[in-house]
């Protein structure tokens, strides 16, 4: 079982490393190391599967000027004697320093220290 400290860590991970990551090579590379290999992404125009996959599309969701920004902390809920945690973290996408074009909320299910499913709710959009 992840602890609440992985699980945040992931979280953080998963939005910077591959949704803010604009290489394919890396984020593959990230996908490898925080997503199981049966991953889902879930979001309101696409379900994505395989790191490939995901990867793919991530890609046409990005701006290479937009940088994603955390909205608040981490919730993480984490029964006891359960093999999954649940994170969830709003964050903002847009240009530096400025008011986010997007935003949304993130739902991670983690198992054994990596993301199992991805569920995205956009709040607004561009």
């Amino acid at each position: 079982m992840a602890s609440v400290e992985q699980a945040i860590s992931i979280t953080k991970d998963n939005l910077y490393k591959v949704f803010g990551t604009l290489s394919h090579e890396e984020r593959i590379q990230n996908l490898a190391r925080l997503w199981h290999p049966n991953g889902i992404f879930i979001d309101p125009q696409d379900v994505a599967t395989t790191h490939e996959g995901i990867s793919a599309t991530v890609a046409k969701l990005q701006n290479a000027e937009w940088v994603f920004s955390e909205l608040g902390p981490v919730d993480v809920a984490a029964p006891a004697g359960s093999d999954i945690v649940v994170a969830r973290l709003k964050w903002g996408y847009g240009k530096p320093g400025e008011k986010p074009e997007v935003t949304g909320l993130d739902v991670v299910s983690v198992r054994e220290g990596k993301v199992e499913r991805l569920y995205t709710f956009l709040d607004s959009a561009p």
